[in-house]
């Protein structure tokens, strides 16, 4: 018999950044695979696949399934290339003990038939219930010759005090005599830890198996609890950081965390809304491997959300749509079509709708309180400006046009650049505003004065253009001058509500959706009293349809809570409404524009991951990314299925004198 028993130590030394060393004596096996049934029949305290004191278990190693460990070992090397043929196979592992197991680490030494070590897999098991595979297939240093040595890149979180980075170097002895396996865990050219396990081999025999159990009695019920007490001591008594425990994300993660009871019972709830999907088709991959399809089977282009872990069914559960695109944002799952994603909740939004658990109520009332206290006072208004248009203007230009307008765009003509669309849409601005040499125009909401520009240059008029943003002042300041319109342009950091002056003309481009509705009369009255007699406003602004107003009035969105703090979409009647009650102005002339900023979507969301290097490298992380990913994406869907709209207003007051603003429909 090839079967051997081992005693020895096992050891970790921690090299940095601080040194931590300990060592426990251990005893582990090397199993034949071939020679389980035969150890089951020879030795009466052994089990293959049974319950005895000293068992092996084939769902223990590879995958859960049943088959046998050489089979599914064997499977596992064809997948990745190696098709043998294998001779002998030794299984170097701790076997369970009244039923219980915890392996670390597993190693499978496989042979040719001449005897020759064709590949070793290393098997690694955490504390999270998940297993990776390394298989160590080319030998460093000369053939042939023990110690054989590989290097493998780190792939799977063990430790809470390492993170994912660095290289593993591998040593091992021939197993056939006494064993010195040795890890180093290596990371920007320095050894950081060596664990090492090497001891004395015996026969797997009755008598040495029983003399050796009897050593150590507690060996397998002390391993958890050994882990632990060296995880506090690196904790409490090194201060170590805590590296959070990342989703799995290589292929050669073979088992999974399954999900735990909430999650279960989360899944149930959420998996029974969805089966009321109408239109399309939405596939679950769930990490296990499975997948549940709901919705029209017979839907052309099934949208697929592949799941990294079991989270996003408490999130929704908890949090509703909000907790879905925060579940995405942390990374819980991902979908090759985000945009075709949203469409399909929004085709399905009724149905859905009649489903809404109660149990996101909490959520509700929380982010309406938030919400709430992010109102647009004077000092309010500049908090929310700042959160969102301070991040960086080095960032928005990894995304914007060179004119570096934050806005829709007008794609009205085949194959239009970014560039050129955002020039259309600024010329149909300009058209309908008219301003000319003599005018002087404000301009609420500066953006990085690319309009105010645009407007001086074209027109010859004075612009006065005002904004909450300081990073958006100190950037337009610059391009006014870089421009040589300084004496015709003016950027000052103003709210709205304090600026000065009369003016022939008043333009606002999507800085509306900032008002909030407590001061859309507000912002109205202040338009109406900075007019001069005869002038008029042209206000783009991204409005929801009056049907969802009051609804989505009294409970935030996803977009309100993590981009936009204290955003608003007005309707078109709150906007007319508004107008009524605290001005003079009517509306001259609309122009729906929406249908243009699904496109201009899409191209901001593509330089975005064309450019995230240079985003990361700005300092934000992959949960900002994924963020701003998700935001490009949740608002190209809205605007794609005619959820939102994009109007191009005309305000005047009665009898003002007809003007250019008639209709530049487009197509």
């Amino acid at each position: 018999m090839n079967s051997r028993v081992y005693v020895g130590e096992v050891s970790h030394a921690r090299l940095r950044p601080v040194r931590h060393v300990f060592r426990y004596p251990l005893y582990w096996y090397a199993f034949d695979l071939d020679e389980l049934p035969e150890l089951d029949r020879r030795i009466a305290a052994f089990g293959y696949n049974r319950i005895r004191p000293v068992a092996i278990h084939d769902r223990d190693y590879l995958t859960t399934g049943r088959a046998p460990i050489r089979d599914k070992l064997l499977a596992l090397l064809r997948r990745h290339g190696h098709n043998g043929p294998f001779g002998r196979i030794e299984l170097v592992t701790a076997a369970r003990y009244w039923h219980y197991v915890f392996n670390p680490v597993s190693f499978s030494f496989c042979r040719r038939p001449d005897g020759a070590m064709a590949v070793v897999v290393a098997e690694v098991n955490n504390t999270f219930g998940e297993r990776h595979v390394y298989i160590l297939d080319r030998p460093e240093g000369p053939p042939g010759g023990w110690p054989l040595r590989y290097r493998a890149d780190k792939a799977f979180h063990v430790s809470p005090f390492n993170d994912r980075r660095g290289a593993y170097a591998f040593e091992f002895t021939d197993p056939a005599g006494p064993l010195d396996i040795r890890i180093h865990l290596e990371r920007d050219g320095e050894r950081v830890m060596t664990a090492r396990l090497h001891g004395a081999p015996r026969p797997l025999t009755p008598g040495n198996l029983a003399r050796t159990v009897a050593g150590f009695p507690l060996a397998a019920a002390l391993s958890i609890p050994r882990i632990t007490w060296q995880a506090a001591r690196l904790y409490f008594q090194r201060r170590l950081p805590v590296y959070a425990r990342p989703d799995p994300d290589s292929p050669m993660t073979i088992g999974r965390r399954p999900p735990g009871w909430q999650e279960r019972i989360c899944r149930r709830l959420v998996c029974g809304i969805l089966r009321r999907l109408t239109q399309g088709r939405l596939v679950l991959a769930e990490p296990d491997g499975s997948e549940q399809a709901f919705g029209d089977p017979a839907a052309p282009a099934p949208v697929r959300l592949a799941l990294r872990n079991y989270r996003l069914f408490p999130r929704l559960v908890w949090g509703g749509d909000i907790g879905f695109g925060e579940s995405y944002a942390d990374g819980d799952w991902d979908c090759a079509d985000l945009t075709g994603a949203i469409r399909l909740f929004i085709r399905n939004r009724a149905a859905l709708a009649s489903g809404n658990l109660a149990t996101a109520a909490v959520s509700r009332v929380a982010n309406r309180l938030r919400h709430g206290r992010r109102r647009n006072t004077l000092l309010g208004s500049r908090a929310n400006i700042r959160d969102h248009y301070d991040l960086s203007n080095e960032m928005y230009k990894l995304f914007l046009d060179e004119s570096m307008m934050y806005s829709c765009a007008l794609f009205d003509a085949p194959d239009l650049s970014l560039e050129e669309a955002q020039r259309r849409k600024i010329a149909r601005l300009l058209a309908k505003a008219a301003p000319g040499p003599e005018d002087h125009l404000l301009e609420i909401g500066s953006g990085w004065g690319a309009f105010a520009i645009a407007a001086a240059r074209e027109t010859g008029c004075r612009v006065t253009t005002i904004t909450l943003s300081e990073e958006q002042l100190a950037l337009a300041r610059e391009r006014v001058r870089a421009a040589g319109l300084a004496e015709r342009v003016a950027v000052e950091l103003c709210d709205y509500r304090h600026a000065q002056g009369r003016y022939d003309r008043i333009v606002s481009i999507e800085m509306l959706e900032a008002v909030g509705h407590r001061y859309l009369g507000t912002f109205f009255a202040r338009v109406d009293e900075l007019l001069k007699p005869g002038g008029w406003a042209v206000v783009q602004v991204i409005t929801i349809p009056d049907q969802r107003y009051d609804a989505y009035r009294r409970q935030p969105d996803w977009i309100q809570k993590h981009i936009f703090p204290g955003g608003m979409l007005p309707s078109l009647d709150a906007l007319s409404r508004a107008m009524k009650d605290h001005s003079e102005l009517v509306v001259q002339d609309l122009e729906n524009i929406g249908v243009h900023y699904a496109p201009t979507l899409a191209e901001w969301r593509r330089r975005f991951l064309l450019n995230t290097p240079a985003v990361r490298a700005l300092g934000f992380d992959d949960a900002f990314i994924r963020k701003w990913v998700y935001y490009f994406s949740y608002c190209e869907g809205a605007f794609a299925e005619r959820y939102l709209n994009d109007l191009q207003l005309v305000l005047a007051r009665p009898g003002t004198p007809q003007a250019p603003w008639e209709r530049l429909r487009c197509p």
